[in-house]
């Protein structure tokens, strides 16, 4: 966008009075760049010249002043404005730059400016690349070396750029550097002897400068390459189409030998070939296509710059003599000694069949002949002196020209392995004893594995058999066994070695001895029981002798008789004899041991056990030895959860007892172990088991109230006592009499309605604990006062016995108002109307 800035000022009227005159002010310069447009692209460092004209309607062109900026930046200094107006301002375009201005002022101070916008390009420094020398070349300070390069530069062509070569230690070096359209280009100059850091540098049109270096030496002048033809030798022949090997040397101090060329020519045939030495200058060729001729083989070498030596051999391509190998065969096999007939047949278009060398060499003995052939062309001779081995045999034929064939084919000489070594095991053997042959020793001239085959003889006659172990199921008593080993080579047997035994006679052997009883008692008799055997198949014989702690007893039969002393120890020994030879004895031996005590029996009283029964238990035992007896009681009680031990005792005594009070109870089962112990040994017995029986439950204690009940006012009540050692709950069962009559009433209780007086009622009853009932307890009451006498006869019917207490009235007499009774266990006192049992008086 363009902007001009007119200063300006009117006319300014002040209010109108006639009194006052018109003021005339300034008016300021007019400034119009003409050169450029706003929005004007420049590239940085162009030399641009902007053009401005300037004008100022009150004041003359020479009075102004104008002066360029860009931003706040002067870049032509304030000047006078010529006559003709116009004004310029010749300057570089920076980088920075986004504005040009031009500012005018007269001399009253007034100011007039114009302004455009432009855009700068930033301008590029060239791109430049050394592309020769480079780093790793060889050069010379006699030889031209080549400086190449590119440059390219984004704002110019490449005919606009300048492009110059600089050396560290030759200064400016005068290479033509003009590029063609793609900006390269190519020079060629010499360089002294040294280390040069070379420069590159492209200036374009704007003054910029791009550079590119590159180090390289520079040697000094170049040498010549050294060679040498060293194989064939100079002079040496050769057969046509026979490939020559030609090797030779080169080296060179400038450069690696295998960057040296290499070629090579004829002076017949012109150039053969070309090679390449290798790093260590080793040079070979080969070649098959030499004309016949005698030729001046030459080799060349070349460095990189053209320097070049030269070497030279002659050689002759001719025609060698035909060589036909006729005897032996190639890959033929002969033993050591033996003859071998060697033959061959010769002809040369040259030289006649005598004049022909013939040399028969062996890798193994060198040369074994040097027999020429006949006029017939046949050589032939024989040998048996070959070394053993396997031997390249090599036939040279060479003609007067030093022209050669021969022939190469492989014989073999095997040298015979030696005899073995032989052991025959076991010495002496028997008839179940296998044969075993071990060879060993036996060595092989050419190295060779040896292998042993054998071969057995029974009496020196064959029997077949190779392998090196023979079965004991061949042989027999006295028999003579010999056997053969021959050695083998894998090609051919050596000498063979032999080794004889006789199979002896086995002796008998005891197989196994026992005595029984294996236990014995001081009492017993002793068998010894023996079994034989004999590998022979003769009958055995057997001997018996017994030892008692070594000593020898009288006895030489199967068996022996006590009395013995308990750890007495017997052995008895048997020897077999099978008419020939004794064998070893077996012994067995047994020790008279302890016999153990015998339980008869063991029994438990009483035969019913109750909870409060005492169980007793005896014992019969006896001891065969007649040693003192204890006996050991355990008690066992098992309540359904278990067997329990639950009292154990030892002792003397034939009996021992348990309390069943405090050890069991109804429906355990119960039963003793007892165990009659000699002090050495025990035996023991188990009783029967018995089951703990139900104790019925028992009434006591009866009571009638009130024991002279009055008809229609009281009644009568019956009240016992009941116990169960068995802790059972116990009901009763109740019944009564009148007069001896049985009611129909079955409680406790008596109706004073039905009663009558002088009617004398009998209550009885009966404890049940469940299971079963206990013994029926009675207690009287007499209606009424004055029955004395029924009293008592009634009181004495009460006498009686329950199940388990028995009672007996010592008096019954109707006047007396106390009797007494006893039972076994217990004393009771009855007065008149009532029994009361106490507790025992003991």
């Amino acid at each position: 966008m363009r902007a001009a800035v007119i200063w300006s000022m009117g006319i300014l009227i002040m209010g109108c009075r006639s009194e006052e005159s018109i003021k005339v002010f300034n008016s300021l310069p007019v400034a119009e760049i003409t050169s450029h447009s706003d929005g004007h692209t420049f590239v940085e460092g162009d030399s641009v010249s902007f053009i401005a004209t300037i004008s100022d309607a009150n004041h003359a062109e020479d009075e102004l002043l104008v002066t360029w900026y860009s931003g706040t930046d002067v870049i032509c200094s304030e000047s006078t404005v010529p006559a003709d107006g116009i004004v310029q301002c010749q300057v570089g375009i920076q980088a920075d730059w986004e504005d040009i201005r031009v500012q005018a002022i007269d001399p009253a101070g007034g100011a007039g400016s114009d302004n455009i916008l432009i855009d700068v390009q930033v301008n590029a420094t060239p791109v430049v690349q050394v592309l020769g020398p480079t780093e790793n070349g060889l050069y010379y300070s006699d030889q031209l070396i080549t400086f190449s390069g590119i440059s390219t530069d984004a704002e110019d062509d490449p005919d606009q750029l300048v492009s110059t070569w600089d050396s560290s230690l030759d200064g400016a070096l005068q290479i033509d550097a003009t590029p063609n359209s793609n900006g390269e280009f190519s020079g060629s100059g010499y360089l002294t002897a040294g280390d040069h850091f070379i420069t590159l540098s492209t200036e374009d049109t704007n003054g910029r400068i791009g550079t590119d270096t590159v180090t390289i030496t520079v040697g000094p002048p170049n040498s010549e390459p050294l060679c040498d033809i060293v194989s064939p030798q100079d002079g040496s022949a050769g057969p046509e189409s026979e490939s020559v090997r030609f090797e030779g040397s080169a080296s060179d101090v400038d450069i690696p030998s295998n960057e040296l060329s290499v070629e090579w020519s004829s002076d017949k045939d012109g150039l053969i070939g070309t090679s390449t030495p290798n790093s260590s200058g080793e040079v070979a060729f080969v070649y098959d296509s030499l004309s016949v001729n005698t030729h001046t083989i030459t080799m060349t070498v070349t460095d990189e710059v053209g320097a070049s030596c030269s070497d030279f051999v002659v050689y002759t391509v001719g025609t060698p003599p035909e060589l036909v190998m006729t005897s032996p065969l190639d890959g033929s096999l002969f033993n050591q000694g033996e003859a071998v007939t060697f033959r061959a047949e010769v002809t040369d278009n040259e030289d006649l069949p005598p004049e022909i060398v013939l040399e028969w060499e062996s890798n193994i003995d060198g040369l074994i002949s040097t027999q020429g052939p006949s006029s017939s062309g046949v050589a032939q001779f024989v040998s048996t002196i070959l070394s053993s081995g396997v031997h390249t045999m090599t036939v040279t034929a060479r003609d007067t020209d030093g022209l050669f064939s021969d022939a190469v084919f492989v014989i073999t000489i095997n040298a015979l392995p030696t005899a073995p070594f032989v052991s025959l095991n076991p010495d002496p053997a028997y008839t179940d004893d296998d044969l075993v042959a071990t060879a060993s020793g036996s060595t092989d001239g050419d190295g060779q594995t040896v292998s042993y085959a054998y071969n057995w003889l029974k009496n020196n006659v064959a029997q077949g058999v190779s392998s090196s172990i023979l079965s004991n199921a061949l042989t027999n008593r006295g028999e003579i066994w010999t056997v053969q080993v021959t050695p083998n080579d894998g090609i051919t047997d050596g000498p063979y070695t032999e080794q004889s035994v006789t199979i002896s006679n086995s002796p008998p052997t005891v197989l196994s001895v026992s005595v029984s009883p294996i236990a014995p008692s001081t009492l017993d008799t002793l068998t010894c029981t023996a079994t034989s055997s004999d590998l022979d198949g003769d009958p055995v014989s057997l001997s018996y002798a017994w030892y008692k702690g070594g000593q020898l007893q009288s006895s030489t039969s199967s068996t022996i008789s006590g009395p013995f002393q308990q750890s007495d120890v017997l052995t008895c020994r048997v020897t077999p004899d099978d008419g020939f030879d004794v064998g070893t004895y077996s012994e067995a031996s047994v020790t008279i041991a302890n016999t153990p005590p015998v339980v008869n029996s063991v029994s438990v009283s009483p035969s019913i056990l109750y909870t409060d029964s005492i169980a007793t238990a005896t014992v019969s035992a006896i001891d065969p030895d007649g040693d003192a007896l204890t006996y050991t009681f355990d008690w066992i009680v098992n309540d359904g959860s278990g067997a329990q031990l639950v009292q154990s005792n030892t002792t003397a005594n034939l009996t021992d007892t348990l309390d069943g009070v405090s050890f069991f109870d109804r429906d355990d089962d119960v039963y003793v172990t007892v165990s009659a112990n000699d002090s050495s040994t025990s035996t023991s017995l188990d009783s029967v088991t018995m089951v703990v029986a139900n104790t019925p439950p028992s009434a006591f204690n009866p009571l009638v109230s009130p024991t002279n009940p009055v008809a229609g006012q009281d009644d009568i009540l019956c009240t016992v006592q009941t116990s169960d050692a068995d802790v059972d709950a116990v009901t009763v069962a109740y019944s009564w009499t009148v007069d001896g009559v049985l009611t129909t009433n079955t409680t406790d209780t008596v109706f004073a309605t039905d009663i009558a007086d002088g009617e004398v009622w009998t209550c009885s009853a009966t404890p049940n604990d469940g299971l079963e009932d206990g013994a029926t307890v009675s207690a009287v009451a007499v209606v009424g006062a004055d029955n004395a006498e029924a009293v008592g006869s009634n009181l004495c019917a009460a006498a009686g016995q329950t199940s388990n207490t028995a009672f007996v009235l010592t008096a019954c007499l109707s006047d007396e108002s106390i009797v007494t009774g006893e039972s076994s266990n217990s004393s009771y006192t009855m007065q008149l109307g009532s029994i009361y049992r106490v507790q025992p008086s003991n």
